[in-house]
């Protein structure tokens, strides 16, 4: 036990240096991080239904096809316990919250996806906390460079991440939770694609990709959970259309982890055979030889199946399996859209090197559900983006809050993802069971798999909106979040939330609301709280 004795003695005590507030100070970072952090302006939230429908079609008629919403929110809350301490040592405080922000989103041209960009400034009173600044940055997007042949995607993300899943969570990235550190993503890859005559056709693909995190933090040292990642991979099919087709992909990655100094590398090629008996439905076997160095550099067999079944554009259903040395590889996924209902369900396994959810988030159930009657993306993310504010939903809410890792891990996780919509009343409902267990023998670095071989996280969030009259609309949200590991205790969080929305105007919306929290610890931390919290919000767009 003398690894957990240790771990715990560097949770910092709150009387310390301020480790927040130094994470985001500018002065401080390198100029790539700012870069990276400063890519916009924020994610709108839109309006009502009806006037987010005839906003997005002038967008889409009169800016061919590219929708640009800029926005400033100010909100204000008051919470008891803004350093989510016990009962008997509680801080009140009042957070004043300034976001400015844009979205912008493009169907049409050579680039086409989303930017969505949030600048929170946090200012505390009644307080000693220092003022500081958190970034929200969603995007992905297409840059076509040579038409129908070489092309660029771009997928980027900031975010609030909790460091470890036993340390102290927390349901407002705004409270003084010293487990949690902003997370930023990069991800770029060009590739080229082409037809070899009338044999094949090929896609060659490079990506590279990039995480860090802020300094800071209960349980991790500095550059935990900041790694590297690069790939290169080529695939050759036979030419489209036929009922009995095969395919060929050769791969190679390698990723390194800054922290423990770990690379992990991997090369294979894998042969396919792939057989169409109806348009409904695709068969296929694969095959190959892969060189991994998880357990030490070792060439195996790789085998496997997979299943297609598409009976309609409202139902998906794929099945993948393969077999690998280091653990076997799934993923099950099925999707089904009605008028008022999308559900969505996922069961995965897999390598993973970084916290990448694979859960439906509300805007990805609502996008779902409205891609059959609003085909036009720039018209539907408006769409969904006004239904969402007036619901008082966050179009990026999923339960599970993951932690940060410096070693590849086997992830099992299952996903389930439902939303009902109605005249008035709207539904949404999410539930996950992640299992993340270290590959490697030998605990390396100062994370949770530093401490437990395994670590288990479940959570739900039931959310049920109503339309009270065409312009307030009240929401009410449950959600519970269990983190467990082998040998050293776990955490329980339940949060209820209560909001009313209203419209203000055409491009102007209000909302109020009421939040209560509590975390029951049994960790190596023992870190338990109550909190409670009023809020109110303005938001307006440009």
């Amino acid at each position: 036990m003398a690894r957990p004795t240790a771990r715990a003695t560097r949770n910092p005590a709150r009387t310390g240096p301020d480790t927040m507030t130094r994470a985001f100070d500018l002065r401080r970072r390198p100029l790539s991080r700012v870069a990276l952090a400063a890519l916009g302006l924020v994610a709108a939230v839109a309006q009502a239904p009806a006037v987010a429908q005839e906003e997005a079609a002038s967008a889409g008629g009169s800016r061919k096809g590219i929708a640009v919403i800029p926005r400033i929110s100010v909100s204000e809350t008051w919470t008891d316990n803004l350093a989510l301490s016990p009962d008997n040592s509680r801080d009140r405080a009042f957070i004043t919250t300034v976001s400015p922000g844009v979205t912008i989103a493009s169907s049409s041209g050579a680039i086409r996806g989303s930017f969505d960009y949030t600048l929170d400034g946090i200012v505390y009173a009644k307080s000693e906390r220092d003022s500081r600044l958190q970034n929200q940055l969603s995007t992905r997007f297409t840059a076509e460079l040579v038409q129908t042949a070489l092309y660029v995607d771009v997928t980027g993300n900031i975010s609030q991440q909790a460091i470890s899943a036993f340390g102290q969570q927390s349901p407002d990235g705004t409270l003084d939770s010293p487990n949690r550190t902003e997370t930023r993503m990069l991800q770029v890859s060009p590739y080229w694609r082409g037809r070899l005559g009338s044999a094949a056709t090929f896609e060659l693909r490079a990506t590279g990709q990039m995480r860090d995190s802020s300094e800071g933090g209960a349980g991790a040292a500095s550059g935990s959970g900041n790694s590297k990642e690069g790939s290169l991979m080529l695939n050759l099919a036979g030419p489209a259309g036929r009922q009995l087709n095969w395919g060929l992909n050769a791969s190679t990655s390698r990723m390194h982890f800054e922290q423990t100094g770990i690379d992990y590398r991997t090369t294979s090629v894998v042969g396919s055979l792939n057989w169409v008996p109806d348009i409904d439905w695709m068969l296929g076997v694969t095959g190959g030889r892969e060189r991994s160095d998880y357990f030490g550099p070792e060439t195996t067999s790789v085998y496997g199946a997979n299943l297609r079944w598409s009976p309609g554009p409202r139902t998906k259903l794929a099945a993948d399996w393969q077999h690998h040395s280091y653990g076997n590889s799934h993923n099950l996924s099925f999707e089904h859209r009605m008028s008022q209902l999308a559900l969505r369900v996922n069961s995965s396994q897999s390598v993973n090197t970084g916290e990448t959810p694979t859960q439906a988030t509300n805007y990805q159930l609502l996008d779902l559900q409205f891609s059959g009657t609003e085909p036009d993306p720039v018209k539907r993310d408006a769409l969904v983006r006004a239904l969402l504010a007036a619901l008082g939903l966050s179009p990026n809410s999923f339960s599970g809050a993951g932690f940060l890792s410096n070693t590849a891990t086997l992830q099992r996780r299952t996903d389930v993802s439902l939303i009902w919509s109605g005249p008035r009343l709207t539904t949404t409902f999410s539930a996950n069971d992640n299992n993340s267990r270290r590959i490697n023998t030998a605990p390396t670095g100062s994370g949770d798999l530093a401490l437990t071989d395994r670590v288990r996280q479940r959570g739900a969030t039931v959310s049920v909106g109503y339309r009270l009259t065409p312009l307030a609309n009240a929401n009410l949200s449950y959600s519970r979040q269990n983190s467990r590991g082998d040998g050293v205790g776990g955490n329980d969080m339940r949060s209820l939330t209560a909001n009313l929305t209203l419209r203000l105007g055409p491009r102007s919306d209000a909302a109020f609301g009421l939040r209560q929290t509590k975390f029951d610890d049994t960790s190596l931390f023992a870190n338990s709280y109550q909190e409670h919290a009023i809020y109110a919000s303005l938001t307006q767009r440009f």
